[in-house]
């Protein structure tokens, strides 16, 4: 596989590599960490050569498949199956042809979308599908260095409308074929004639930082300070806010993220959090379905907010299957949905209510963060008292 790296080019050289590697590679499958600059790469290179741009759509870092003008048209007239339908003509069933640009979108869409078997898994049927016609897929890893990563990441909303309103104006101007709908915060307002482009309505969730109210930074924060922080937001203002603690093999613990504050009309902050700051890969092994290219073991501190999680999170529910809702049920604050996206992310899950009570994914935990906020409150106290 080749690797290349974005943060050691410019964008016109990268470019420039891409048009050549299509040139060469009827197909193109780039894959890579969120932030490594694979969409917008994608949309800059399409020019007349370009015949197809697609992607996964599933909350991780999507490959994106490119493909070539004159195998684009090929896979148009290829008939690779003849499907029947559930309706008859007297007592003949129908039968349709499938080509195989529709059996590629349909792989897509269930290997990656809906079955979420992994990137491997859909460039293995992608290259199955294609030796039909004798074209053999290439392999890009798009990489860039992690600080960039994550300063792309928390900036992308920013250019999002341009960047996909220059994808549409390509796909009119060279006869590119798309299947995207949004890219991080942009949406297209007209799908079907792919026409308009707007920001996410304040009740979607856009996979950027306008999911939160605010960002909070914490440089110089420990992790009690920022419990602390935590239940003062979800008293105050009855906010959900969270942040992320990475645990090394060598048992230490550093916060990597800001702390984030939720909107009261859209609260949850958890993937969104997971997306910016770390940037996870869909690779299917066992339970879990999400990987990151960090060492170590990813907590999600985040706060349980009763009034909030009931009039959010049922309303979301139905068009989520990846973030994490708290409600009070049985189990208590670690949800049924926290405890899944534990296993699906290969994460801890840890989550503190108004009174600073602790519940998480990891039992253990809760005696350590009890101490943490306990020693935390108590040095807060002492200064408190010294300043009076």
């Amino acid at each position: 596989m080749n690797v290349l790296d974005t943060s050691k080019h410019t964008k016109d050289e990268l470019t420039e590599i891409l048009r050549k590697e299509l040139a060469d590679n009827p197909i193109l499958y780039l894959t890579g960490p969120q932030g490594g600059g694979k969409t917008t790469l994608s949309v800059g290179m399409a020019d007349e050569n370009v015949g197809a741009i697609y992607e996964g759509r599933a909350r991780s870092a999507q490959p994106v498949i490119i493909i070539r003008k004159d195998i684009t048209d090929k896979m148009e007239q290829e008939i690779v199956e003849r499907r029947k339908l559930p309706i008859f003509d007297g007592d003949d069933p129908i039968y349709v042809d499938v080509k195989m640009l529709d059996k590629l979108n349909y792989i897509i869409e269930d290997v990656f979308d809906v079955m979420e078997l992994g990137e491997e898994h859909l460039f293995n049927e992608i290259s199955k599908l294609a030796d039909q016609i004798g074209v053999k897929p290439k392999q890009i890893e798009i990489i860039a260095d992690e600080d960039i990563l994550v300063r792309r990441r928390l900036q992308r909303h920013m250019d999002a409308k341009d960047r996909l309103e220059e994808l549409l104006k390509k796909e009119k101007q060279y006869g590119i074929k798309s299947n995207l709908l949004g890219i991080q915060g942009a949406k297209v307002l007209d799908i079907l004639n792919r026409e308009g482009v707007g920001n996410y309505d304040d009740s979607q969730f856009s996979r950027t930082v306008k999911d939160f109210d605010r960002i909070l930074p914490t440089r110089d924060m420990t992790i009690g300070q920022c419990l602390l922080k935590v239940v003062e937001i979800s008293n105050e203002e009855g906010k959900e806010s969270g942040f992320l603690v990475m645990h090394t093999d060598d048992g230490e613990q550093k916060i990597i993220s800001d702390l984030v504050v939720g909107k009261h009309e859209n609260s949850m902050i958890g993937v969104t959090l997971l997306e910016i700051y770390v940037g996870y890969r869909q690779s299917r092994h066992m339970y879990q379905t999400y990987k990151s290219n960090l060492e170590g073991k990813v907590e999600v501190i985040h706060s349980f907010t009763p009034e909030l999680q009931l009039e959010v999170g049922f309303k979301q529910l139905a068009n989520m299957n990846l973030d994490y809702i708290s409600e009070e049920d049985d189990t208590g604050l670690v949800s049924v949905a926290d405890k899944a996206a534990a296993d699906r992310f290969g994460i801890i899950v840890t989550v503190v209510d108004t009174d600073g009570n602790i519940e998480s994914s990891e039992p253990k935990r809760i005696e350590e963060l009890d101490r943490i906020m306990f020693e935390a409150y108590q040095e807060f106290k002492a200064a408190q008292g010294l300043n009076e």
